[in-house]
């Protein structure tokens, strides 16, 4: 890995996760988010068909949502179950919408080659075109021999051999582009297969490019007009072009649209979108990957099943569009997983349920009983993971609300409470940290009755941020976060621990990614109150990228070796876990926030912290 990205993206992970910096950047901040679904006019569900008609027992896939459940890997936000291109199941786990535009990670990069796909139709590019042929004039002066060779098809193979400038970069350096052409390829290209998203960023750039125009334009009119896909966003990288792979978001029900597109050989309704022989080339096997990335080889930007069976658009966090060939159905999964390549539990579930000892070929005699257990299955999905009762319809946040009273308990715990100092923020620190937008730290937290409704009052620095939470279900709001919108909904409760005491529990969701927060509370006479935040993804997922950045064989042992002993380092590890899981003490506004004039306080603070990270390492 290039020296200075790897510096600056150990020291801005060190930062951000040890120090407790509130302002680890290590380039300037810029907003990649600007507008949230909360703008927007959701479209309407497509209508539902029994799976027996497209020949599935319903029973089948009633067990398939009840596995789902179990599995403890699988953390579901939305489920869409297509057969034969007719919707035979949809399920949402609470607070989440399939009719809400969510983060798809990596999926962008099939995206983003089918908009490539439509250049080489049109004769602008061939899959053999050089780079440094399509930039002219913005390639530096000196570059490698290995540089010059790299082509459209190297980058849509992930065999361009450039390892020493990746995703990291997008937080530590500002021209993605030069930098790429900078780097001297440590594998010849075409030799290799090596996972970069860089490499369709560089694809988003050819685009752009060749067609002078965004990407979004690009793909609107050639794709997403054609398969009705209105609701959808694309961030920029600080040069203005689409990262390309990733920063995209989509619908789940958009996601579905794609996935048919492929499984259609490129026509939508009869119409051809993309040439059938782009979709075949795409599908083709042209690289061999690692057993680390499962069971998927790699086509053209495109996942391919090491059997030929399936394609899969995949993003990591268990985003995902599998398309079964054979049996014709598309599944689409967006999920808040520990995961970043197809080694998933969900994908394997999937596989199982819906993969090649299925038959499709002919409907099956109605099963009215079935149907409806599975219509409630769907309704009631996840509600056991929320501690919920069973919905009995489905609610998600465009849905008419059924909150429970207000519980007697809120009165006890309203009014302001000061922080001690910290870098914690209401956004999940996962997410922060991807998008180098940081926070000055938590300083008051205030929970408010007002019209029979309630509302906690969030301060970042002097930004404050006001949210209603409902109890038995989501309130909705837009929140602003230093100019990234995010829909966030919140739900309340009060609850007791493991260990016989009453807390305040509050789910914070934000609908369009796959991260979450909780919140607990602990309050304690004489105004006392400990906060205990945690994330999901968190700790196993920030672990399994230092891990992956310490094996990398491509880095210098002296960043592998630096990273390592960071990771073994007690202290280290501890000031991650506080990072992601932070224990918070705070006070009411009147009374001063001094732990030394309350050894108590100071005691309950401390000890709750070493259990907590106890907890943690195990």
């Amino acid at each position: 890995m290039n020296m200075t990205v790897a510096r600056r993206g150990i020291d801005y992970i060190l930062k951000a996760c040890v120090m407790g910096s509130t302002a680890p950047e290590q380039i300037p901040y810029y907003p990649q988010k600007t507008r949230s679904m909360m703008s927007q006019t959701p479209r309407t569900m497509p209508r539902m068909t029994s799976p027996e008609s497209m020949g599935i027992p319903s029973a089948r896939v009633e067990a398939f949502l009840h596995a789902l459940e179990k599995d403890r890997g699988s953390r579901m936000h939305n489920l869409l179950i297509y057969c034969k291109g007719r919707l035979i199941s949809h399920a949402s786990a609470p607070g989440y919408s399939p009719l809400v535009w969510s983060l798809t990670h990596s999926m962008a990069k099939t995206i983003t080659a089918l908009a490539l796909s439509t250049l080489v139709e049109d004769g602008l590019v061939t899959l053999d075109t050089r780079l440094v042929d399509i930039f002219k004039g913005e390639v530096p002066t000196f570059i490698s021999s290995r540089t010059q060779k790299i082509t459209i098809r190297h980058l849509l193979t992930m065999t361009a051999g450039v390892v020493n400038i990746s995703e990291t970069a997008a937080v530590t350096i500002e021209d993605w582009k030069r930098e790429f052409f900078s780097c001297t390829p440590t594998y010849v290209p075409g030799t290799r297969f090596h996972y970069n998203s860089i490499n369709s960023y560089m694809l988003a750039a050819v685009v752009e490019k060749l067609t002078r125009r965004p990407l979004e334009e690009v793909l609107k009119e050639r794709i997403f007009d054609p398969l009705e896909i209105t609701q959808y966003y694309i961030e920029k990288s600080a040069q203005g072009i689409a990262k390309g792979g990733w920063g995209m978001y989509l619908t789940p029900v958009d996601m579905a649209k794609l996935g048919m597109l492929v499984l259609n050989g490129g026509k939508w309704h009869g119409k051809v979108v993309i040439q059938e022989h782009h979709i075949q080339e795409a599908l083709s096997i042209i690289t061999e990957t690692p057993l680390a990335c499962g069971d998927y080889n790699y086509g053209l930007h495109l996942w391919v099943a090491r059997d030929g069976s399936a394609a899969l658009f995949n993003g990591m966090l268990g985003q995902n569009v599998w398309v079964h060939f054979k049996n014709q159905i598309v599944v689409v999964s967006t999920c808040g997983n520990d995961e970043f390549f197809q080694q998933s539990s969900t994908l394997k579930l999937i596989q199982e349920y819906f993969g090649n000892d299925l038959t499709t070929e002919k409907p099956l005699m109605t099963n009215l009983l079935a149907q409806n257990r599975l219509r409630r299955a769907e309704q009631d999905f996840f509600c056991g993971r929320f501690q919920l009762p069973r919905r009995g319809q489905h609610e998600d946040c465009y849905s008419r609300k059924r909150d429970l009273p207000l519980p007697k308990q809120v009165d006890e715990i309203l009014g302001t409470y000061v922080l001690e100092k910290n870098n914690v923020g209401l956004l999940p620190l996962v997410l922060r940290l991807m998008q180098n937008n940081h926070s000055a730290g938590v300083s008051q937290v205030a929970f408010e009755k007002r019209d029979k409704r309630f509302f906690m009052h969030w301060w970042e620095g002097e930004t404050e941020y006001v949210l209603e939470g409902g109890f038995g279900a989501f309130r909705y709001q837009e929140l602003n976060f230093k100019g990234e919108k995010y829909m966030v909904g919140m739900m309340c409760a009060f609850v007791t621990n493991e260990d016989g005491e009453e807390l305040f529990k509050c789910e914070v969701i934000v609908p369009e990614i796959p991260n979450s927060r909780r919140i607990k509370c602990y309050f304690h006479d004489g105004g006392g109150l400990v906060i205990n935040l945690s994330e999901t993804p968190g700790i196993d997922m920030l672990y399994m990228g230092l891990k992956s950045l310490s094996e990398a064989n491509h880095i210098s042992p002296y960043v592998a070796t630096f990273v390592q002993k960071q990771m073994n380092s007690t202290l280290i590890t501890s000031q991650i876990l506080h990072c992601l899981e932070p224990v918070l003490y705070a006070h009411k506004e009147e009374r001063a926030l001094d732990c030394g004039e309350c050894p108590e306080r100071a005691a309950i603070v401390r000890q709750r912290t070493v259990d907590h990270r106890a907890r943690g390492k195990k």
